[in-house]
């Protein structure tokens, strides 16, 4: 990177800033976990499998190399500070997603394993006349602002500005010529192009008196679309990579001889039915308006109090959509215990035979959030400082997502009836009702109240910090295992006659405290010495919950749909204790403490 700042005139700045930078993420063909990994259930227990072998996703890689050029200019006239400028970023993408090029055997026992007897095999291919596995889904982003910092009179400062982004996606180098495909409204070589996004910016801070302070502002920010979506529809448009399934024992002459793969794509096996991803022809790059004001005061000496009221709200924001599934039917279904309950369900087949999932990147998503926080907070003085604050807050969404892009893994982040999308309009897996922080730093500095030079050293210069932190649960649905809906997601039911995050873990309350002490040597040396302790009153806070409440047994011959008798009490759901925090603030679920040292010359 480099940049240059020049002073054109006494009243006239320029700066200009370049950087290149090249992203290199290889991976390997095999990892560094256990090459026999134990296959789990949904409940943590092995279901007797296992793999080996290859990562089925490696070897791959994305190298990105981005090129950013800014320039900036600043001119004074009188009351006014005016900036305006432009920023150019460029991002050539080299993405590397074989597969299952290498191929994948199944086997249905240990026997047949030592044997060489596999149940089934699958491959995937470059597609006929593409990159196959090599796609270049490159982007640029242009962007222009300007703005005005205008000092109205000495009490009162306006911002105004104007900010105008516009990015371009590179148009995939083939189109899924499905005729089917075609006349059903889809072009997986369609790529957005949003040019009407203009972002007003306001802002001001009026003084009232040296103590009393009033902010405010409003702003309209535009979003990019993520590489990972551009990404996904140039290489999963349904011809760029193909694949295959044998089934080895009821057609062992088409399958390989293990460990042999095929060269090339075999005449005499069917392709396996696709998925598809494409972004919809109404896609819109997304954006939030934000909106804050703030009332700040001075009650005593270096401290200060705020309240602040927070908006945000954003309109067009992406998610996965399944456009494969016909209209939803009702069904009625019954407990164990007789009670029945009518829900909808999707019916087959798909309306595009050709493709399994044909998932839309839809603008289609909402959010809304406002807080309102209360600040007490001490500058350093006298050898303490403080931050406290706390937050009433709510947050909606209809479950926005940007990164819906591989079957099963992020099934629980698609809708769950494709055709009511207001059904998912509930609490935001963010919403956090209520949350107070507060932490001190103390430092006890040179003890004074001793002659006796030992007693002095002893006592003095140490510094006890601390945070504590009270908050309400997080937000989750009850769901309902067996894709009761039939949508081929089985990750996204929730128990009928509930709504989406209608429950709440129980609230979290942590204590961590540092206590550290600083040894001088001269001027120039010190040595500091700290203990600290997380969650020091060793509090079990529920990170996560098991949110699968009760199974569903689809209909058969004779009998209709059941939910089965492994269920438990809405009142009463399990809770189980996370090794990996939804929160920063707590590294474990347990009292932990650690010591330490450091040297300063």
């Amino acid at each position: 990177s480099t940049s240059w700042t020049s002073a054109i005139s006494a009243n006239y700045l320029n700066e200009f800033r370049f950087q290149y930078s090249r992203d290199r993420e290889p991976g390997l063909a095999n990892s560094n976990d256990p090459e026999v990994a134990v296959t789990a259930n949904a409940g943590g227990i092995s279901d007797g499998t296992f793999n080996f072998g290859r990562n089925n996703f490696s070897p791959r890689e994305t190298t990105i190399n981005r090129y950013q050029f800014i320039d900036n200019q600043t001119f004074l006239a009188g009351n006014h500070t005016v900036k305006y400028g432009v920023d150019l970023l460029f991002d050539r993408i080299f993405n590397f997603f074989p597969g299952l090029f290498g191929g994948s055997y199944t086997f249905t026992s240990y026997a047949n394993l030592s044997n060489r007897i596999p149940s089934g095999y699958r491959q995937s291919f470059g597609g006929a006349g593409t990159s196959g596995g090599t796609t270049n889904p490159n982007n640029a982003e242009y962007g222009f602002f300007v703005q005005d910092d205008w000092r109205v009179i000495p009490k009162l400062t306006l911002n105004l500005g104007l900010r105008y982004d516009y990015q371009t996606i590179a148009k995939p180098p083939i189109q899924n010529p499905n005729p089917a495909l075609l006349a059903a409204g889809f072009d997986t070589g369609f790529q957005p192009k949003d040019k009407n996004n203009i972002a007003p910016r306001l802002g001001f801070a009026y003084a009232f008196n040296e103590k009393t302070v009033l902010r405010g502002g409003y702003g309209l920010f535009y979003a990019r679309t993520t590489a990972i979506l551009t990404g996904t529809a140039h290489s999963q448009n349904g011809i760029q990579v193909v694949a295959i399934d044998i089934n080895c024992l009821t057609s062992p002459a088409l399958c390989p001889t293990y460990p042999n793969v095929f060269p090339s794509v075999p005449t005499n096996v069917a392709a396996v039915t696709p998925n598809l991803y494409l972004f919809d022809r109404n896609y819109k790059q997304p954006f939030t308006q934000q909106a804050r004001l703030q009332f700040e005061r001075e009650i005593f000496a270096n401290t200060t109090f705020s309240v602040q009221y927070t908006l945000f709200k954003g309109s067009d924001l992406t998610r996965t959509r399944n456009a494969n599934l016909s209209a939803p039917v009702a069904t009625t279904a019954a407990t164990p215990t007789g009670e029945t309950f009518t829900f909808q369900r999707f019916s087959n087949p798909r309306p595009i035979p050709a493709f399994q999932r044909t998932s839309l990147f839809e603008s289609t998503a909402k959010s809304f959030y406002q807080g309102l926080s209360f600040e007490l907070n001490r500058r350093f003085a006298n050898h303490l400082l403080f931050n406290t604050s706390y937050t009433l807050s709510k947050a909606k969404d209809d479950k926005p997502d940007q990164t819906s892009v591989v079957p099963g893994v992020d099934d629980s982040k698609i809708a769950e009836n494709q055709f009511d999308l207001s059904g998912e309009y509930g609490r935001s897996e963010l919403d956090v009702r209520h949350r107070f922080i507060f932490s001190p730093v103390y430092e006890t500095g040179t003890f004074k109240y001793s002659d006796n030079k030992v007693v002095r050293a002893l006592l003095s210069d140490y510094i006890i910090t601390g945070i504590f932190t009270a908050q309400s649960g997080i937000a989750y649905s009850a769901q309902v295992s067996g894709d009761p809906n039939g949508d081929g997601n089985f990750s996204n039911d929730r128990v009928p006659g509930t709504k989406r995050n209608e429950f709440s873990t129980p609230a979290i309350y942590q204590v961590d405290m540092r206590v550290g002490r600083i040894i001088r040597f001269g001027e120039r040396y010190r040595l500091s010495l700290f203990a600290e302790g997380f969650n020091i009153f060793n509090r079990s806070n529920v990170q996560s919950v098991f949110t699968t409440l009760y199974a569903f047994s689809p209909a058969n011959a004779t009998l209709p749909n059941r939910l089965s008798s492994r269920q438990i009490n809405f009142d009463t759901p399990r809770f189980f204790v996370s090794s990996s925090p939804s929160f920063a603030f707590n590294s474990s679920y347990n009292r932990e403490f650690q010591l330490g040292i450091r040297f300063d010359f």
